[in-house]
């Protein structure tokens, strides 16, 4: 996983900070029943799969590699969902994506790996590729259809934390099922994010019950606002929530029971000056965002986090990779 890269600011007194869907019937001469959908084989054979995952990929590393101000349309061409947002958070901030902890790779050793291919040829449909960047790094890549009109485009990418790997899942031939109220998992995809999320704030985090939170994003996440607040002092406060966004989950199943589970967390970090606290010097990011050079009373930093969890069908959940990036800051 690569180190985080959140927004810092100086608050007065010399504080350097780190925030881090029936047929007609038979009935009617020349109609038939409409043909049933299949649903225990993958829609595209795993060669067509292939094509697809390399050529998803190879635009979203040209939309990385484009100018932000050039690169909206390229942008929108390969991406969609979370990785759209991230691409966007991350063009706002006028840096190359590839010096976020959420980057497209933009250049690779070796062609993608497709690992699944969602089961059935109804819609959405979806892909599941591995790639690895020149540095060595494996990142996890969602690639989704919503409809037969509409192109795979990426959805998700997310860095694999070292020492971690996705367990199998079905065969390319057979396809993927996606996680339904009936998959039997130790817990729900919903609750799991939530549960998660919640044992991330600062400074009154929740216990998760079902999910680990040693993992080195969480790690880091607690290490570095507890830092910020410790630098702050009797000068400023500093609260920090995270929230998940139940409609960016996606969740498929892994064979023998289980799921991979593709989520996106908001995290909003709040400081308030105190009275002792006399201004907030924005970090260059922030005043990026804010168009401000000093603030004087708070400030408010939103983020995207973007998690994958394996979630076996009794035990602990726990985190694969994750990935952030600032996407909003204002104050006064």
């Amino acid at each position: 996983m690569r180190s985080l890269n959140t927004p810092a600011i100086v608050a007065a007194g010399a504080l350097t900070l780190a925030l881090t869907g029936c047929g007609a019937g038979s009935a009617l001469v020349g109609v038939d029943d409409a043909p049933s959908q299949v649903t225990t084989t993958a829609p595209v054979d795993a060669g067509s799969a292939q094509k697809i995952a390399e050529r998803v990929i190879a635009q979203a590393d040209e939309a990385a590699a484009a100018p932000a101000a050039e690169g909206q349309a390229l942008r929108e061409r390969a991406l969609t969902g979370s990785a759209l947002a991230v691409a966007i958070a991350a063009s706002k901030l006028e840096v190359d994506p590839a010096a976020t902890t959420t980057p497209a790779p933009l250049k690779r050793t070796e062609a993608p790996k497709v690992l699944a291919v969602s089961r059935g040829t109804t819609f959405p449909r979806l892909i599941l590729a591995q790639t690895t960047t020149a540095t060595g790094a494996a990142r996890i890549n969602l690639l989704t259809s919503p409809d037969a009109k509409t192109p795979f485009r990426l959805s998700m990418s997310v860095t694999m934390a070292p020492g971690t790997q996705v367990a199998a899942l079905d065969s390319l031939d057979s396809g993927s099922p996606m996680v339904t109220k009936d998959t039997r998992l130790a817990v729900a995809p919903d609750a799991l994010v939530k549960q998660y999320a919640a044992s991330l704030a600062y400074p009154s985090p929740a216990k998760a019950e079902a999910v680990g939170t040693d993992d080195p994003f969480a790690a880091s996440v607690r290490a570095n606002a507890a830092a910020q607040a410790k630098a702050f002092g009797k000068l400023a406060t500093l609260k920090q929530v995270h929230e998940a966004q139940p409609e960016q989950t996606v969740s498929i199943a892994l064979r023998g029971g289980g799921a991979l589970v593709f989520s996106l967390l908001e995290r909003t970090d709040t400081i308030t000056l105190k009275a002792g606290g006399k201004s907030l010097t924005p970090s260059a990011e922030f005043q990026r965002l804010v168009k401000k050079k000093t603030l004087t009373t708070s400030a408010e930093l939103k983020s995207y986090e973007t998690v994958v969890f394996t979630v076996p069908a009794d035990g602990t959940a726990g985190v694969v990779g994750a990935d952030e990036v600032l996407f909003s800051a204002k104050g006064s």
